[in-house]
């Protein structure tokens, strides 16, 4: 991580600073993973913390969220979240990956719906577009990425919850997020046409 903790009289002193943090405008606590001798560790750090200030940045969905920094921030032993061994760190960011899958598994869904809806409604050359080959081939791969998204973020979860190892099931549920998300959008931008850029 780009932010540095130090540990030093039974107090950690953290320096850095963490990008598009999301929530980071209305956040009272922030769960801040930092280098250490040890390996990654994990914070609790407070937005009333001496040190600690949040600046808001503008994304292009205008989500609220912020830039975190942290200049010696002096922090009690207690904030440590578990240990310094990097273990927390992964957990957290094992969930915190399938969840944003989960996200986008919601966001395709919606998008694939929306986009079906319009290719039923769209007329073209006197009948609905959705009844063209190429029209209907985009959304059928578009319905194969959006439940292989399902599948692959179901897996992911499943195998989390069980204390089973996932490391490659996570990996594979991002893969399909990202990637398949991806052909999912562009698909709903093509198919509304003039109407999708708006």
């Amino acid at each position: 991580p780009s932010t540095r903790a130090e540990h030093a009289a039974g107090t950690w002193r953290l320096n850095g600073t963490k990008t598009t943090v999301p929530a980071g405008v209305v956040a009272g606590l922030f769960l801040v993973p930092a280098a250490t001798d040890r390996g990654t560790a994990v914070f609790c750090v407070e937005l009333a913390d001496p040190g600690v200030t949040v600046v808001p940045q503008q994304l292009i969905d205008g989500a609220g969220a912020a830039e975190l920094h942290l200049h010696d921030v002096e922090l009690a032993a207690d904030r440590l979240l578990g240990e310094a061994d990097g273990t927390p760190a992964r957990w957290l960011t094992a969930r915190a990956t399938v969840g944003v899958c989960a996200q986008q598994l919601g966001v395709t869904e919606r998008a694939l719906e929306l986009t079906a809806e319009y290719a039923r409604t769209r007329q073209q050359f006197g009948r609905a577009i959705g009844a063209f080959q190429a029209v209907a081939q985009r959304l059928a791969d578009a319905y194969i990425d959006v439940e292989a998204i399902r599948l692959t973020m179901w897996q992911a979860a499943w195998r989390l919850e069980a204390g089973l190892p996932a490391d490659e099931e996570i990996a594979t549920a991002k893969f399909w997020a990202a990637d398949g998300g991806h052909r999912v959008a562009h698909t709903a931008v093509h198919i509304h046409g003039g109407v999708g850029i708006d």
